[in-house]
Order: C-alpha cells, then structure tokens, then sequence
C-alpha cells in the first residue's frame, strides 16, 4: 500500500504542464509567482545582451512582479537564437515591456497528467500483483534435515 501512495506522489511530480499565451502583452497583468515563458523580439534580445547574454531569446522563469513598463521575472532558464539554454538559479531581470514579443503562462495540464498518473498507478498495481506471493515456498522438494535418500 506504501508503495501506491509513493507512486501516486511520482505521478503529480510528473504532471504535465502546457504554456498558454497571455494577451495583450502590453498590458497583461501576470499573477506574482506564476511560471511565465517570455518571447523577446529581436530588438530586446540585443538590448537585454549585458543581462541575459547574446542572442538571448526566450526567459523561462516566474513573476517577481509586473507594471506598465516592465516584468521581472525570477529567471530559471534563457534560450537563445540558436537553441542552446543556459540554466539560471532564480536571479531577477528586469525586462522591458516593448522587449517582449509574447508572453505564456504555464498551467497544468489535467488531461495529461491523469492519463501519465493513471499509467504509472496500473502499472505499479500489475507489478504489485505479479510479485506479492503468499510467503509460503511452494514445491516437493526438501526443505531441511538430512539429503533425499537418507533416513
């Protein structure tokens, strides 16, 4: 039983998330702590290079807060124009609103992580059921005392 309740605990670590565009960019309002995936236009890629580096243009991280001009964000992740990801540790940058291009908001995804909860949860249930024996040995050979033949 512990261990149905060790893998429906699994399951919800592997919830499934999707990203879900927040619109107008220029005066979206996203809640404090909410995981956001910023869109940088080419322009504010190349103004943000002494924050965020060169060619950056994706800022994967969450809402530290949010006004009219700007967004700073809690950075965990920066992508750039040539795919590679550069992980961050949380550090803030303040990124003007004229730099983003979209702006998504990650969500949980029920769907998804009932049927990847639902797959792990059958599978630890057939496991359980292919190997729980009674404890018993089954069989008609010795199980102690002097070898077959002797008396």
């Amino acid at each position: 039983m512990r261990s149905l309740i060790a893998l429906s605990f699994a399951s919800l670590l592997a919830a499934c998330y999707s990203y879900r565009p927040v619109t107008p960019v220029g005066t979206a309002s996203p809640e404090t702590g909410k995981r956001v995936e910023l869109q940088l236009t080419d322009e504010g890629g190349r103004g943000m290079v002494s924050q965020l580096g060169p060619d950056a243009q994706t800022i994967d991280g969450d809402i530290v807060r949010s006004d009219s001009s700007s967004i700073t964000v809690a950075v965990w992740q920066v992508e750039d124009t040539h795919n590679s990801q550069t992980h961050w540790r949380g550090e803030q940058v303040v990124v003007p609103r004229g730099a983003i291009a979209t702006l998504r908001e990650r969500n949980l995804s029920v769907a998804g992580t009932s049927v990847i909860g639902g797959l792990i949860a059958g599978g630890a249930l057939v496991a359980y059921e292919a190997f729980k024996g009674s404890g018993e040995l089954q069989g008609n050979g010795p199980t102690s005392g002097p070898g077959q033949g002797q008396q």
